[in-house]
């Protein structure tokens, strides 16, 4: 092989974004995707091989690599492939783009392999059982019970931990002398972080197909048995109509042709109750993958199915990347949810873009599913880019719950100043009688929203972000017994008294959030056990599960959630959502916002009469006549998607045209701003012009934000092919032509959100 190699260092730093050239040593022997150890200036550092190189750049001192890293499996070709196209597409650096097809532990060796001290005999068993007879007549007890329960333990070594758990904690003092005695040997025993230890999956058989799953499957299939590339398929679903078993069986068809599968969810909140399902189904062949294992069980998964001792993988966005060595399908449920576009770090990649790449490149299915499909998804249906299968009913027969839509301010004017209408409260106080279970949802966390003083009008503010602070009640593991938050830096501050402006006295507290609904749903109710699902209470590990794993089993009456609660979960005894305001997202600033509410209401709604009592949903808002209220109250997609879809090709906005969003970070407002319209210059001045309109520079929506101030660049043009390179050739060089160096840049090419 070539004596040099090309080498991606697993670094953020500026700088070290591009590929390296190296020496490789003569005894070493290398194949692409390949870990190294390298030396970076005066550190050594983990690195991937890429490719190798006939000779090496001119006047440059070539290092050499400093090892191999053999405990580490290389990446396969493909994702390294894969890896260049998230570069070219989202315009970030290559290296970048490498680090998503790895667990972050993988750079450390640490946490690569967790050992466990082990013993074993030393000596034979009769041997040492004689030892144990001895020790017991010189009244050496615990040493003798510690050799009996090694000689009795024939499977292997027998961990320490176990040891102390059967025996006690002084157990461990005594293994040192038995060791030193010669009659134990003491080795380290790799042990495997398992995520799902302890959750036991009863098998469940494939029920029989309703007439309309069955028909949805074929299409799957017909699909399927197509040579080359695949057109994606949308299996447009209403709530409750059983696209999951649809997934379950597609599965199935590709695992018996000897291929793997992938299954992506939205939200954590969703992971527990599909890997129960999925588990049920196929047993120890699914492994799961999302940032709330911890590093070490999330390696050991990445490793389980680079290894291929898995067939089908669940998790979330970037479960995209899992190392499967043949993905025959991917499924993205939920397929419309913002949280499958990574925005708060480079590269800025949208999980279903990457899905349908990959897709092509394997002659693998994407599968994509939907009670309220993103816009420019069903569009795509209808340009004959994607097959749309459609499930217009729910299993069994069950009917789509009936919604009530309660307009607030005529609430007001009857002078109910609850957060519960009338007829919501009266739907609850049914649903306990009728001794059946509810869901809440309100997509604010918090007891109030903001604090104001009604002297000057000012809201308390985060001393780091241009948002208003959150009232919250007191919680455990928090230094206030009260306190303000803010949702985008975490600040804490006390409540005050008065007013941090002109000292006013008369503060006031404005605004509901999921706290101050439980609050008030006890005080309203006494009687109802609850439970609640925000940020707030399921930080700690395990806790999702733990929550959902109580309602299911009936220890609640009421579940009350944000966006976690509002799609996917299915529970039989769940008959009445109520959700507390639909207008929380509908007048942000973003030509999404009316989408994003229809597909909340819809979504939420769906929970209710999902088993075999029928289901109602009471819909609390500000703005009944909204298209997106209305629609959502009679479950009608269609109707939605032909009215928004006019008013989008009206202004411009996608799918009518793509955006690429330019974003400059930093502390000094005016250095900010003056890269901006510096970008907005090289933009416009691009030899040959840029293929597109350029809106800025300008403040963004949210100005401030943990103590750096954001101006931002819009781009918009009919062809994303055009607009990148033409960008790319604008703003390389930076270091030349960026006056700050302060200053952070970033590009997120389609943004999902623009604040």
């Amino acid at each position: 092989m070539s004596r040099y190699a090309q080498v991606a260092v697993d670094l953020a730093a500026e700088g070290a974004d591009r590929l390296f050239t190296y020496l490789v040593p003569a005894a070493m022997e290398l194949v692409p995707g390949n870990w190294v150890q390298v030396p970076f200036g005066p550190r050594q550092v983990i690195g991937c091989y890429i490719a190798p190189v006939e000779r090496p750049p001119a006047g440059v001192q070539i290092k050499a690599i400093s090892a191999l890293i053999t405990d580490l499996p290389p990446l396969p070709p493909d994702l390294i492939e894969l890896a260049r196209w998230v570069a070219d597409r989202y315009l970030t650096p290559f290296a970048a783009a490498l680090r998503l097809l790895i667990p972050a532990a993988a750079r450390r060796r640490q946490v690569r392999e967790k050992l466990v001290a082990a013993l074993e005999l030393a000596v034979p068993t009769a041997t040492a059982l004689a030892v144990a007879d001895k020790l017991e007549q010189q009244r050496a007890g615990l040493r003798a019970r510690v050799l009996r329960l090694v000689a009795k333990h024939d499977s292997g070594p027998l961990p320490m931990h176990v040891i102390a758990a059967e025996l006690g904690q002084h157990a461990r003092t005594v293994v040192g002398r038995l060791v030193a005695d010669g009659l134990l040997h003491r080795r380290e025993l790799g042990v495997r972080r398992d995520p799902l230890a302890g959750r036991v999956a009863v098998a469940t058989p494939p029920p029989v197909l309703t007439a309309g799953q069955a028909a949805a499957l074929r299409a799957v299939e017909q699909v399927l048995d197509q040579p080359g590339a695949r057109l994606p398929v949308l299996l447009h679903g209403v709530t409750g109509s059983g696209k999951t078993e649809v997934y379950l069986q597609s599965i199935a068809r590709v695992l018996a042709r000897g291929r793997q599968a992938i299954v992506l969810v939205p939200e954590i909140a969703l992971t527990p109750q599909t890997v129960a399902r999925f588990r049920a189904r196929f047993g120890e062949q699914v492994a799961v993958l999302h940032s709330a294992l911890s590093e070490g069980e999330r390696f050991d998964e990445w490793i389980r199915i680079r290894q291929a001792n898995v067939q089908i993988v669940v998790g979330a966005r970037s479960a995209v990347f899992a190392p499967c060595p043949d993905p025959g399908l991917i499924v993205l449920d939920e397929e419309h949810e913002g949280t499958y576009k990574q925005a708060d770090m480079a590269p800025a990649y949208h999980a279903r873009e990457v899905a349908e790449e990959r897709c092509r490149r394997s002659g693998a299915l994407l599968l994509l599913g939907s009670a309220t499909p993103a816009v420019e998804t069903y569009w795509r249906t209808e340009q004959a880019d994607v097959l749309r299968v459609e499930l217009p009913e729910r299993v069994d027969g069950r009917a789509l719950p009936p919604v009530q839509v309660v307009d607030m301010r005529e609430e007001l004017r009857a002078f109910n100043r609850s957060i519960f209408s009338q007829a919501l409260q009266s739907e609850i106080r049914q649903t306990l009688a009728d001794g059946e279970q509810a869901i809440l949802f309100l997509n604010r966390r918090g007891y109030n929203t903001f604090v104001l003083c009604r002297s000057c009008g000012e809201a308390v503010q985060c001393p780091h972000c241009a948002v208003a602070l959150t009232y919250h009640l007191p919680a455990p593991g928090h230094p206030q017994p009260e306190r303000l938050e803010c949702h985008y830096c975490n600040h804490l501050a006390p409540v005050p008294r008065i007013c941090p402006g002109c000292k006013s006295k008369h503060i006031r507290y404005l605004g509901a959030g999921t706290e101050r609904v439980e609050d008030e749903l006890r005080r309203l109710f006494p009687e109802l056990r609850v439970l609640r699902m925000d940020v707030d209470t399921t930080r700690r590990k395990g806790a999702h599960a733990e929550i959902l794993d109580a309602f299911g089993r009936g220890e609640a009456d009421v579940l009350i959630g944000t966006q976690m609660v509002a799609k996917g979960l299915d529970f039989g005894r769940v008959t009445l959502v109520g959700v507390i305001l639909a207008d929380t997202t509908l007048n942000l600033p973003d030509f999404r916002s009316a989408e994003r509410t229809f597909q909340l209401v819809t979504q939420v709604a769906g929970r209710a009469g999902r088993g075999e009592r029928p289901g109602r949903v009471v819909v609390q808002t500000y703005q009944p006549e909204h298209p997106a209220i209305s629609s959502a109250a009679r479950h009608d997609y269609h109707a939605f998607f032909r009215e928004h879809i006019e008013w989008r090709r009206a202004m411009g906005y996608p799918p009518f045209s793509e955006y690429i969003r330019v974003l400059l970070v930093g502390q000094d407002q005016a250095q900010v701003a003056e890269t901006a319209a510096a970008v907005a210059e090289r933009v416009s001045a691009v030899s040959g012009g840029f293929p597109g309109e350029v809106i800025g520079p300008m403040a963004a929506p949210l100005a401030r934000l943990r103590g750096q101030h954001r101006h931002h660049v819009l781009l918009q043009g009919t062809e994303r092919a055009a607009m990148v390179p033409v960008l790319w050739r604008a703003l390389r060089g930076a270091a030349k032509w960026k006056r700050h160096k302060e200053v952070r840049l970033s590009v997120d090419v389609g943004p999902y959100s623009i604040l």
